[in-house]
């Protein structure tokens, strides 16, 4: 994908959500604003389709510890990580939510976030039917901290810094001198780079670097980012592609089917036994990888044992119908090679069949259509464009 969506979550239900389309491929915004509250974040359903959907979570409730580790991090490790911090904050341990960020060595760093916060996120995300797969701390998408520098931006009524590579965190305005204060005090003279006003009164060695759109100076430091809390019981999930586990099955009877009567109309034409042992060979092969749970068929088995399956599939409808029509509208397909069907379905009380195509061009659907017989009506569903493919729903009948 070339666009993105970030959002930047609210700590509460009733506070502002931040957004924020960026363009990879132009390195540009599309557009951006805000939204008043949680319950509208299903105002960016729609921005949200095609594009990957970031978010940002509030500093303020994302804590970045660095833990010292003997040997290599594995299970047993990761299970303890909690316990090895105990001591030094105050929530329960198994209310929180630990995810391993960096590693250096024998050096973690560990961001800690209440479970409860990270479900709140979650569930606004799927009643705005958003879907989600990488949470990032909002001070870790600041820019980098290589030359020493601390990064810090103003985000209305909140100040982000960032102090290293691993290490960041968010706090009110109001808070800001008194953190800086404890966490300056044996070095004072830290140079701390502000895309914001200054802010008054506060230690440190502060630039106030050019203006920017905080929103889009968070977008950028999204790109290529790896940090990502949704991990462990959060992992997030692949996504199933239901619509082709539906036609899988159709697909492959299509498969079979389709190669069967190609094998049928060259057997028509050609008298060369080898090349028509040949083909029969090819739709055992076939038949064997679409079912391999069943005793290899020779050729002349195939379509009588198919014919049954068809018939158990549909309910018990007469096969005739459909392999009848399907060979009327082969040559159709052959004639339009550009168009590929990839799955069919037959629906023999209607007498219709349905058949996802795909083609190079809404063309390419014209022409089948004005191949079709006569006696027959087509009707085509909603036709959708993704990259140089062109795919939608045919369903055709007997007038």
């Amino acid at each position: 994908m070339t666009e993105r969506l970030i959002i930047r979550l609210a700590s509460k239900a009733a506070q502002k959500n931040h957004w924020l389309i960026w363009s990879d491929s132009e390195n540009e915004i599309i557009a951006s604003g805000q939204i008043g509250n949680a319950e509208q974040l299903n105002l960016l359903a729609e921005k949200a389709q095609q594009r990957e959907v970031i978010c940002l979570l509030p500093g303020v409730d994302v804590c970045i510890r660095e833990m010292t580790i003997n040997g290599a991090l594995n299970r047993q490790i990761q299970q303890a990580l909690p316990y090895l911090v105990e001591e030094e904050i105050a929530s329960d341990v198994d209310s929180l939510h630990f995810s391993v960020i960096a590693k250096q060595t024998d050096l973690l760093h560990v961001a800690i976030c209440d479970k409860q916060k990270i479900v709140m996120w979650l569930s606004w995300l799927e009643a705005a039917q958003i879907s989600c797969r990488q949470f990032i701390p909002e001070g870790l998408a600041l820019p980098g901290c290589e030359s020493g520098e601390w990064q810090a931006l103003q985000l209305e009524n909140q100040w982000l810094v960032r102090e290293s590579q691993d290490i960041a965190w968010s706090c009110d305005q109001a808070m800001l001198a008194i953190l800086l204060q404890a966490k300056l005090e044996n070095n004072p003279e830290q140079q701390i780079q502000s895309y914001s006003p200054l802010p008054e009164s506060v230690i440190g060695q502060w630039t106030y670097n050019d203006p920017v759109l905080p929103m889009e100076l968070l977008s950028k430091g999204t790109v290529n980012n790896k940090v990502n809390l949704l991990t462990g019981e959060f992992k997030a999930k692949k996504e199933s592609n239901g619509l082709a586990e539906k036609w899988r099955l159709p697909a492959i009877f299509t498969l079979v089917l389709s190669v069967f009567l190609l094998l049928n109309l060259y057997l028509k034409n050609a008298q060369i036994e080898k090349q028509t042992r040949l083909v029969e060979q090819q739709v055992e092969a076939i038949y064997s990888q679409a079912f391999p749970s069943q005793n290899r068929l020779k050729y002349a088995r195939i379509k009588k044992q198919l014919k049954s399956m068809l018939v158990g599939l549909n309910g018990g409808a007469e096969e005739s119908g459909f392999l009848s029509m399907l060979n009327e509208l082969l040559p159709a397909f052959v004639n339009n090679p550009q168009l590929q069907a990839s799955s069919l379905k037959f629906d023999s009380k209607k007498g219709e069949m349905r058949i996802l195509v795909s083609g190079n061009n809404f063309q390419s659907f014209e022409k089948f259509s004005a191949a079709i017989p006569n006696h027959f009506i087509v009707e085509q569903g909603a036709l959708n464009s993704s990259k140089d493919r062109v795919s939608g729903l045919l369903t055709i009948r007997k007038k």
